[in-house]
């Protein structure tokens, strides 16, 4: 396996990598990257940032393999109290790019095409780069709790008193204080 040792280059801010160089030289050549993004869109207006990490790009027979690892923060809302706090993520995951242009002639190559078309396939355009935004932000997506929860220092959800007119003085959850004088006709049975 043949490295570029102690040489290690930066994606700042950008997750396109050239691999020209890369897919010209012998199977089992790697390529190693800091990875540095100040924010990523994981989800409509869901922003991850200060995504820190590693990128490695592997070469093998048909294309590139990229193996990722990295953390950073997502703002999220807390189910509990439906507050937004900074949630950490880390992200681990391999990829694999094929070419579907020949570096050396430029000729299209049909091994792509030879892959079902239903198949979400990543490939390593005619320019010989290859992004990995979308793998990205589908680990980060993974990545993040089904049910966030701020954690142990929640304060749970705003209660709204009831006013001294209604049957009951107690606390009710102010999503549901338009339904309180439903409960105080029950109980008076009016």
């Amino acid at each position: 396996m043949v490295t570029e040792e102690g040489v290690q280059w930066e994606l700042r801010n950008d997750t396109v990598v050239n691999v020209a160089g890369l897919l010209k030289g012998p199977i089992g050549t790697s390529r190693s990257y800091r990875l540095s993004l100040d924010s990523v869109v994981a989800d409509g207006e869901m922003i991850a940032r200060d995504v820190t990490g590693t990128v490695k790009l592997t070469r093998l027979r048909d294309g590139i393999m990229v193996s990722v690892k990295g953390e950073g923060l997502s703002p999220i809302l807390c189910v509990r109290c439906l507050r937004e706090y900074d949630q950490p993520f880390e992200i681990a995951f391999d990829e694999e790019y094929f070419q579907i242009v020949d570096v050396r002639t430029g000729a299209a190559l049909g091994m792509v095409d030879a892959l079902d078309d239903e198949e979400e396939v990543s490939r390593i355009d005619d320019n010989h780069e290859l992004d990995v935004r979308e793998p990205l932000r589908q680990e980060i997506l993974v990545s993040l709790p089904m049910r966030p929860d701020c954690g142990v220092a929640c304060p749970g959800p705003d209660l709204l008193e009831v006013g001294a007119d209604d049957v009951a003085e107690e606390a009710v959850d102010a999503r549901l204080a338009a339904l309180a004088h439903l409960l105080g006709d029950e109980r008076t049975g009016n």
